[in-house]
């Protein structure tokens, strides 16, 4: 998919078929016209900011799929602003404000929206420049379907969101309570796996399907996505987003239960190279982590918990790092008082083994036996230790 900078002659093409559709309203063949705009390439942004006049509003594009970020600038005059240009197909795009300071003064700093879908046709979004609440974006079939995903999902997030923050402001040891939280956010993510499966099988040939699995599925595993993938049409399936889907279901089948973990070889801190070979034999739980993911070091004092409880027995841990700073990495094992074999090629998220594993946000572990199968994945709270008291 392309999308271009707006120009003028995109800018003409697009008002005066605006304009021919506005005044062919009063003929019989509006119907014929508005096929007709629909299937071009070409897109109208208008909308109304209250309170925000003689500033600049911001278009960015927001997906990784695409080279690089584009970036568009429109005067907004009288709280009115417009973008126009070409795409092709669909493609997720930011909408970004100045901010303002406590005494109402706009500041240089851009503060950007929540993705909306741009597509051929002309969007309409409105709004209040007060920073409480998100600008409403609306009038393709493409937005209008996704605010129908958003009106479902957006409480779900922020439920979500909400556990989380509880998790981090409490004690290690507050384990009844941390095991709670864990609960409940198992069970909102397990809602919004149902809402994605559910939105899929409603529109089956949408690219907005394809687009909100993809970026929503992190870390999934093959009974999640399959469903969802197998539930779109043929032509969503060779879209870029159902290309994608299908490499992230590929993926998970590869790290999926009852499969062997891919073998890998990383330098320890002292640059030595270890291989998955070495810890064969045992059972072991692959773990990946940063120092600057929060989540992640609160899980720490659980995976030390199952550690001493199951060492002797031959339980062994390998935590790989995605950090990029070695001081960083090895300050935070120190602090935690992690020991056992930790791991990083100091590449960050940028990390061959993070992406041969299908891993797209941390924390995420793998629980394997003696022969390198894995038999759990993403085990958190005291779900390890339960798992050990089965196994061992």
């Amino acid at each position: 998919m392309n999308t271009g900078i707006p120009n003028k002659k995109n800018m003409l093409k697009t008002v005066l078929a605006v304009m021919l559709l506005i005044l062919s309203s009063r003929s019989t063949d509006v119907k014929a016209l508005t096929i007709q705009i629909d299937s071009a390439t070409s897109y109208l942004i208008t909308g109304k900011i209250r309170n925000y006049n003689n500033g600049l509003v911001y278009l960015r594009h927001g997906d990784n799929l695409k080279n690089g970020l584009r970036v568009d600038s429109a005067k907004v005059l009288n709280g009115e602003f417009s973008f126009s240009g070409e795409i092709s197909g669909i493609a997720p795009f930011l909408l970004g404000v100045h901010g303002k300071d406590n005494k109402g003064r706009i500041m240089p700093s851009i503060i950007y929206q929540e993705p909306f879908i741009l597509s051929p046709g002309h969007l309409y979004f409105e709004g209040d420049f007060d920073g409480r609440a998100p600008f409403i974006a609306f009038g393709t079939k493409s937005q209008d379907e996704y605010n129908i995903f958003r009106r479902k999902i957006d409480p779900l997030n922020k439920k979500r969101t909400n556990i989380s923050g509880k998790r981090n402001g409490l004690k290690s040891s507050a384990t009844k309570k941390l095991d709670s939280l864990s609960l409940q956010e198992r069970l909102v993510e397990n809602q919004i796996k149902d809402a994605l499966r559910d939105h899929a099988i409603r529109f089956p040939n949408s690219l907005v399907s394809a687009y909100i699995a993809k970026s929503n599925l992190e870390n999934a595993d093959v009974s999640t996505i399959k469903p969802i993938y197998e539930a779109l049409t043929s032509v969503v399936k060779e879209s870029v987003y159902g290309k994608a889907l299908l490499q992230m279901l590929q993926l998970s089948e590869l790290t999926g239960i009852d499969h062997i973990l891919p073998s890998f070889k990383l330098p320890d801190s002292k640059g030595q190279l270890v291989s998955l070979e070495e810890h064969k034999g045992s059972y072991s739980l692959i773990d990946f982590w940063a120092s600057w993911c929060g989540p992640c070091r609160l899980e720490h004092p659980n995976l030390i918990k199952a550690y001493n409880a199951y060492q002797a027995k031959g339980f062994k841990i390998i935590s790989i790092s995605m950090d990029t700073n070695k001081a960083r990495w090895l300050k935070a094992v120190t602090e935690d008082k992690l020991s056992w074999q930790q791991l990083s090629d100091l590449k960050g998220m940028e990390s061959e083994t993070r992406k041969m594993f299908g891993i797209t946000t941390i924390p995420m572990n793998f629980l394997i036996d003696k022969e390198g199968k894995i038999i759990a994945r993403n085990l958190r709270g005291t779900e390890l230790i339960n798992k050990l008291k089965e196994l061992l």
